[in-house]
């Protein structure tokens, strides 16, 4: 099975997961909660801007979340990972062209958009920062891509002519 963490587009090969019910939600759960999957029993993982909303610090839920997909991972599994990168976004909030709306879009990029509960943003990430994680978890190497073109969705989101996601694929 391929599992799409927090998906919104419906695929014949992808399940969704997702902590809130819709029509196109194959399981309703939190993505730090796979306890309903066995071990190596997923091929692939997909998730789009759904690491960001875990806690680095408070009870270490990111390195936890990180370890739950790897755990449910197959051997050889592929993880598709894409977050707000933290270094591009702060360097275009401190480009001295942009303007003060333009910094509020950044800062939402940065920490949510606070619309509900679950759209906050609770860990910043980069390259060096998510690879110490995925290293700590398991995970036996990653490369960064530029796309996945797999979903149109927020990993190729763009600001001022800039990619703002940072797009890795972890393999188990």
């Amino acid at each position: 099975m391929k599992l799409h963490i927090g998906g919104h587009q419906p695929h014949p090969d992808w399940k969704i997961l997702d902590i809130e019910p819709r029509p196109e939600v194959d399981f309703v759960a939190d993505a730090n909660d796979l306890s309903q999957f066995a071990d190596n029993s997923i091929a692939e993982i997909y998730a789009s801007h759904v690491l960001e909303h875990f806690h680095y610090g408070l009870d270490d839920e990111l390195a936890f979340t990180l370890a739950e997909w790897h755990r449910v991972l197959q051997p050889e599994g592929k993880l598709y990972v894409s977050v707000p990168n933290l270094e591009m976004l702060c360097w275009l909030y401190l480009h001295p062209e942009l303007s003060g709306e333009g910094r509020y879009q950044i800062m939402r990029m940065m920490f949510g958009g606070q619309v509900n509960p679950y759209d906050v943003h609770r860990a910043g990430l980069d390259e060096a920062i998510l690879s110490q994680y995925l290293r700590v978890v398991g995970f036996a190497s990653y490369e960064r891509v530029p796309s996945f073109d797999l979903f149109q969705d927020t990993s190729t989101m763009v600001f001022l002519s800039y990619p703002v996601s940072l797009n890795i694929v972890a393999y188990k």
